[in-house]
């Protein structure tokens, strides 16, 4: 599901034929959704055969023939239902789902803040847990206190986008 989305929210932006879309993915790290060749040509015929984007055939010059891609109005409406779903999960900064934050002000603020709000609860109780965690167990396993302090991180950040998309609630 996160896949399709990263490729809608690219596709989005702009027109682009398969090896654009490689060739972007392959310079821009996607948060742990990486998307190799084969499996992003078979996403795109799969979200073509849904309904989600359209192809058309282009040339340029005396290239070969490539097929371009664009967002349908039914794959616009997917995108924005399921990026508001997933906004609402709890996706660690190694987790693939962290990568659709970068659409979040593509959505309707006071939606995306109450998903949001949903995130910051559930990084909150992950935070407290790790809170928890006595100093022994942390000098034992350092990566707990790495956890802690992403998750801290995390949580700070998530607290600052809402607050920002409360003010654009207001403002509105």
């Amino acid at each position: 599901m996160i896949k399709k989305l990263l490729l809608l929210g690219l596709l989005r932006g702009q027109k682009m034929h398969g090896y654009g879309v490689l060739e972007y993915l392959g310079g821009h790290a996607a948060g742990g959704a990486s998307i190799g060749k084969s499996n992003a040509y078979r996403l795109l015929r799969v979200m073509e055969d849904d309904g989600l984007i359209r192809s058309m055939t282009e040339r340029d010059g005396n290239r070969p023939e490539r097929h371009v891609y664009e967002v349908t109005a039914a794959g616009e409406q997917f995108f924005q239902e399921q990026l508001l779903e997933e906004l609402a999960q709890d996706a660690s900064a190694d987790q693939p789902g962290i990568s659709l934050l970068n659409y979040i002000d593509e959505l309707e603020p006071a939606a995306a803040a109450r998903q949001l709000q949903q995130r910051r609860d559930k990084v909150a109780q992950r935070c407290a847990a790790l809170s928890d965690v006595p100093q022994d167990i942390l000098h034992l396993h350092p990566a707990l206190e790495l956890w802690q302090q992403t998750t801290a991180v995390e949580l700070g950040w998530l607290e600052r986008k809402l607050q920002m998309l409360k003010a654009r609630v207001e403002a509105a």
